[in-house]
């Protein structure tokens, strides 16, 4: 078995490549050429644990997952796991990969493939909020498909100088060394951003209830997870149908969908898969102001796990291990 630990994976993962993996990953979704059960997790004393097995025809692994919203005060990763890859005819374990890095990726890869089939192809700008492993990932990604001037970081809950590191760090890690501005409320971030990127475990709203702040932007919300948590306000979804999903079951998951279908703002008729718009099933957005929720699936960890495995082994890189 091989271990491809955090920085091995870093080594290995390439922006644009890691977006045509989940492309892909999308178009077998799109076939129905998978086995993938709706992923079971248990939550009990602030922890949630994930369970997410996959099998497709050449393929077939599971991640497991443990996601922690407080370790961000203890100073450690809120999302910590594995994925175990496995050889699809004899079952035996292939490799054992950092959870944290394969979904950080995935998940950034997942919105850059929104944003380059649900942005304005001008977009030259990308605001984050929440400065967390996966805004950073959001960054390096989207700055792979758009041609990314400036990225706007806005995160409350970050020191100072935590947030001037963070910035430095992402200005070098992105694509085309955009400017990095930090900002000190979420309406100067929408006020200079062209794509939105949320990715916080909040329960309330992170941007304001201000329509005309919100208009003519592509949102690209990761961080709902639960029915109680929801980062986007009610007045985007009144000012928009264009709203787009990787799986169906985030109606049901992310309360930023599922508490708007029980007010009313939003008809569960009118969510969009992505893969559609991929297949050419369903045309590109009619308005400018378009939502893109991502509760993740392990089909795409699956199809990011092998990517990374393959080139691991090309590269010979990682650790052989005997059980």
């Amino acid at each position: 078995m091989k271990i491809i630990n955090q920085n091995d994976i870093d080594k290995i993962v390439e922006p644009k490549e890691m977006v045509e993996v989940v492309a892909k990953a999308f178009g077998i979704y799109g076939k129905g050429e998978f086995a993938m059960p709706e992923r079971y997790g248990f939550e009990e004393g602030g922890m949630t644990f994930l369970y997410m097995p996959c099998f497709t025809e050449h393929a077939c692994g599971t991640k497991m997952l443990a996601l922690v919203p407080e370790n961000r005060e203890r100073r450690l990763p809120s999302i910590d796991g594995v994925v175990v890859l496995n050889d699809r005819t004899t079952g035996q374990s292939k490799a054992l990969l950092d959870a944290k890095r394969v979904t950080s990726w995935r998940t950034g890869a997942t919105g850059a493939l929104a944003a380059r089939e649900l942005s304005n192809e001008n977009a030259a700008s990308v605001g984050i909020v929440g400065c967390g492993v996966q805004g950073f990932s959001q960054g390096v990604c989207i700055s792979a498909v758009r041609n990314i001037k400036k990225i706007c970081l806005f995160d409350p809950f970050k020191p100072e100088d935590a947030l001037k590191q963070y910035a430095e760090d992402l200005q070098k890690a992105a694509i085309g060394n955009p400017e990095m501005i930090i900002c000190k409320s979420a309406e100067e971030l929408l006020s200079g951003s062209d794509i939105v990127v949320t990715t916080t475990f909040a329960t309330e709203p992170v941007l304001p209830e201000e329509p005309e702040l919100l208009k003519g932007k592509c949102y690209i919300a990761v961080g709902s997870y639960k029915p109680y948590m929801k980062e986007l306000p009610d007045s985007l979804f009144e000012i928009t149908e264009d709203v787009y999903v990787d799986l169906p079951y985030a109606c049901e998951e992310s309360g930023d969908l599922s508490t708007r279908i029980e007010k009313g703002l939003l008809d569960e008729k009118n969510v969009k898969c992505l893969h559609n718009v991929l297949d050419g099933n369903q045309p590109k957005p009619a308005s400018d102001t378009v939502v893109f929720k991502t509760v993740g699936m392990a089909l795409v960890d699956l199809a990011a796990a092998e990517y990374i495995c393959e080139t691991a082994e090309k590269e010979n890189i990682g650790v052989e291990v005997e059980f």
